[in-house]
């Protein structure tokens, strides 16, 4: 701190030892300074003098000898005919010109702002902000007054004020929904740093660093947002989904058809190529194509037992095609185990070992090739 004595000054300065103090008045008995007194003002302050009330100069970081060369502004103030020889009286302040980082500020209660789908939502903000004195005169004048210290308590709660007010101002003037505001914190930090010039500058301040740490929104709503983004994203996979569904049915289908004997005889043979590639295209055709299956087999389950008799041009008791959905099934079979389709057989047929003719019951032998018919 500054020091004085109850003799003339002769040396004024502030070694300032706290972090929390923007104007110091340095104390002077009846405030009588001494012509050619030495001025120390420091790195990062500025000394006003002022007289009566009034500006009489401003000194920056340096040292000064306060004689009448260095005083004009002063001089005139007082017209002193004595050219300073004489002791003089005047206020001296210093102000403190760094960056005063890490000031919170945020909402006592909710503030309303507009929303096109809510109409009114009530928030809740928070964040950090820092400042400097930009302009000491208007601060000074304008801020300080008689205080003989100024403190960083004693203006915190003004300009909080005008951040809040600031605030509702820019959310609605950007026209940001309550579902844009989270992914928008830079844009609405950077639009009310600039809006804060102005009440900031009448004071002499300038804001140097602001953000957002947090836009909070009622529980209701925020419990709307979650299950509304659930849905979204459950809607964007939805497609995907019944296609993997569809894919692990198909499979299924396939796993089980591997277990009819017959199916397995005419893949081992080389006849169940052209089946494969069919089922491989099947399989391809996507959830549309797939889903009329689905009908057409649920249709035929609930159809009526077909009456035409079914002839095979194959050997008994092997394959045959279903008549509904021409898949080769095996002969003999009650209901098709591929689209459930109801087999009734009205005439049974033999058929030639050698050459696989039908054949009339009661020969010997085959009419075609002559092989032997058994019994």
């Amino acid at each position: 701190m500054g020091f004085f004595k109850k003799q003339l000054l002769d040396i004024i300065q502030w070694l300032d030892e706290s972090s929390n103090t923007l104007v110091y008045m340095f104390p002077m008995e009846d405030q009588e300074i001494q012509n050619g007194a030495q001025l120390t003002v420091r790195p990062g302050q500025v000394a006003i003098f002022v007289e009566q009330g009034q500006i009489a100069d401003v000194f920056g970081p340096g040292m000064y000898n306060l004689e009448t060369k260095n005083l004009p502004l002063l001089s005139d103030l007082k017209g002193w005919a004595y050219g300073f020889k004489s002791p003089f009286k005047s206020d001296v302040y210093f102000l403190n010109m760094k960056e005063f980082l890490n000031n919170k500020w945020g909402t006592n209660n909710p503030v309303w702002i507009p929303d096109s789908q809510f109409g009114q939502v009530q928030v809740r903000a928070h964040g950090n902000y820092a400042f400097k004195i930009e302009n000491p005169v208007v601060f000074l004048t304008n801020i300080v007054g008689t205080k003989s210290r100024y403190r960083l308590e004693d203006i915190t709660e003004q300009l909080r004020g005008f951040i809040v007010n600031q605030f509702t101002d820019i959310i609605g003037s950007l026209q940001l929904t309550v579902t844009q505001i989270a992914s928008n914190y830079n844009e609405i930090a950077a639009a009310l740093s600039d809006t804060l010039g102005e009440p900031f500058g009448k004071l002499g301040l300038s804001v140097t660093h602001f953000t957002i740490g947090n836009i909070g929104l009622p529980e209701e709503i925020e419990k709307h947002l979650k299950e509304l983004t659930g849905m979204n994203i459950l809607g964007s996979v939805q497609n995907d989904k019944l296609s993997k569904i569809q894919i692990l049915k198909q499979l299924e289908i396939m796993s089980k058809s591997t277990e009819n004997d017959g199916l397995n005889a005419m893949m081992q043979n080389g006849m169940g190529l052209g089946m494969g590639l069919h089922m491989g295209n099947a399989f391809a055709g996507g959830l549309n194509q797939m889903n009329a299956n689905q009908m057409a087999q649920a249709a035929a389950m609930n159809a009526q037992p077909v009456s035409t008799p079914v002839a095979s041009a194959t050997p008994a008791g092997e394959l045959m095609p279903c008549p509904n959905c021409q898949s080769m099934i095996k002969q003999g079979s009650k209901f098709c185990p591929e689209c459930g389709q109801k087999i009734e057989v009205v005439e049974k047929k033999r058929f030639c070992t050698g050459c696989g003719k039908p054949i009339e019951g009661g020969v010997k032998f085959c009419p075609e090739c002559g092989t032997k018919i058994g019994e």
